[in-house]
């Protein structure tokens, strides 16, 4: 990783520390960060330290609202000091970075949000549910003939009151996806939608056009981007549902599946140093209700070796 704070481990650490939560990290930052922590015990005092730190209040309300409104940071009871040159470099990479990410935006739109391991049922005036799952938001407009919901980001799952004559239309980043009353759900991903119908029947369509919208049965999904509507196909695996229910289930799944979903629900990052266990089949079945014993469980039921260097960042292997 370039950073202009090569002559400073506390800003390398910070640098580090925000890189680190963008969107668009790739393996290669990954490995690229593992290998600096294992350089010395001074990356890895550092890196603990801001770990920390950021989740000293009064360190938050020195920053911005929006960081503590969004969840940005682990949890932590103990209080660190820090240099005014590390606060400052760690808060100008975190202006920087909360400046793109569009979450204001989003804020400001939505009319129900969910924070990082959180879910939400609503009951909409119509009749209809709708539950959100992790750090998601929606817009609604349930006026006139046509009953519109806006998904912003993340995922929501709906179950639909039949009214023939008021269609109940859903609208994420690539798709919209048309119901007249069903169980289904929307996952708004950075790589395209994709909408799984847990029963009855949806028609879906690339946003804004509605000649050949591709339906949809019970067990039934499709994935949607932004250059292609994709090939209806079977839902193969629970993992992508059982959330409703507040649990992860997995049956045969790969340990990299579930961890990706795990992901979703905690703050912090996993990282695998033993690549050969991400195809490692598993068993089993996870509550969501505390996405910070999902690891812990997971980690008491598998011969797999997980190391804490803080609560916010664990190695697998």
């Amino acid at each position: 990783m370039e950073s202009d704070f090569d002559n400073n481990v506390d800003e390398q650490a910070a640098a580090w520390f925000v890189r680190l939560r963008a969107a668009n990290v790739s393996r290669q930052d990954e490995a690229s960060f593992v290998q600096w922590l294992e350089q010395s015990d001074a990356h890895r005092k550092a890196f603990d330290e801001i770990s920390a730190l950021w989740g000293d209040a009064d360190f938050l309300k020195g920053l911005t609202a929006s960081a503590q409104k969004h969840g940005i940071a682990p949890r932590s009871h103990k209080k660190r000091f820090i240099c005014s040159k590390m606060f400052l470099a760690l808060a100008a990479c975190l202006v920087l970075t909360v400046s793109f990410t569009g979450q204001f935006r989003v804020l400001i739109k939505a009319d129900y949000t969910t924070a990082l391991g959180e879910r939400k049922s609503v009951r909409l005036e119509d009749g209809s549910t709708m539950m959100l799952n992790t750090d998601s938001a929606v817009a609604l407009s349930m006026d006139g003939t046509q009953r519109w919901v806006e998904l912003l980001k993340g995922e929501a799952y709906f179950d639909v009151k039949p009214d023939p004559g008021r269609p109940f239309i859903v609208k994420a980043d690539h798709s919209t996806t048309r119901v007249l009353g069903t169980h289904f759900m929307v996952d708004r991903k950075s790589d395209g939608d994709e909408i799984k119908v847990l029963s009855g029947r949806v028609e879906v369509s690339e946003n804004g056009h509605w000649k050949e919208p591709v339906v949809l049965h019970a067990g039934q999904a499709v994935s949607v981007n932004s250059t292609a509507l994709g090939q209806p196909k079977m839902l193969d695996s629970a993992l992508s549902t059982s959330w409703v229910n507040g649990f992860l289930v997995f049956e045969n799944e790969t340990l990299e599946s579930v961890v990706n979903q795990i992901r979703r629900y905690r703050s912090g990052m996993i990282l695998f140093k033993d690549d050969s266990l991400r195809a490692m089949k598993i068993n089993g079945r996870l509550s969501i209700r505390e996405p910070g014993d999902m690891l812990k469980v997971l980690q008491k039921t598998l011969a797999v070796k997980m190391t804490y260097l803080t609560d916010w960042l664990v190695i697998v292997g």
